[in-house]
């Protein structure tokens, strides 16, 4: 079986990650990891509305490639957002919010995409993929050196796009979970 997984570290320089890896049964998130393809990462850095457009390019590209070009079902491509928790005593300012503002602005562009499709008198998409919001706490056990260096994922001074891979492993790892007959 084969996965697309696109995965969002939202930020004032937000990480983008994405690949298409293997989620059969017998599948070793690890070894999937390594033997990815179609395979990228990226920093985005800037105002959020600039970081918030590119992010939908990139995205767009993505799911019409893996969908159009390697024949990935829609409901096999993920879409994968770090969530953003306030803590209580975080700094306020536009710094700590930052990630919302990525998040929900990209929800927001895509869901306006997705109404001016029907405008248009264009029949809805026909599949429009839902985000899966992952804790950075769910994921930190895959942010390390020696985990994302046996993915292969280990991208030497960004930090943003090491923690996007380290969300497609989790996603991976819940979906691998889920395959092998886990809730």
């Amino acid at each position: 079986m084969t996965r697309a997984i696109f995965s969002v570290d939202p930020g004032e320089s937000t990480g983008v990650a994405w690949a298409v890896l293997n989620d059969g049964r017998n599948t070793m998130a690890l070894s999937s990891m390594a033997s990815r393809s179609h395979s990228a990462s990226k920093t985005l850095s800037g105002p959020a509305s600039a970081q918030i457009r590119e992010l939908y390019c990139l995205w767009v590209m993505f799911k019409r490639r893996a969908v159009n070009d390697l024949r990935i079902k829609p409901e096999d491509v993920d879409l994968v957002f770090e969530e953003f928790v306030l803590r209580p005593g975080a700094t306020p300012g536009r710094s700590t919010t930052a990630p919302e503002r990525v998040a929900w602005g990209f929800e927001g562009y895509r869901m306006s995409h997705a109404d001016l499709y029907r405008e248009r008198g264009r029949a809805l998409p026909k599949h429009y993929t839902e985000i899966n919001w992952q804790l950075a706490s769910s994921a930190a056990r895959f942010n390390n050196r020696k985990t994302l260096e046996s993915a292969q994922a280990w991208v030497v001074g960004k930090d943003h796009e090491r923690s996007a891979f380290a969300h497609m492993l989790l996603r991976l790892n819940i979906v691998l979970d889920q395959n092998r007959g886990g809730q």
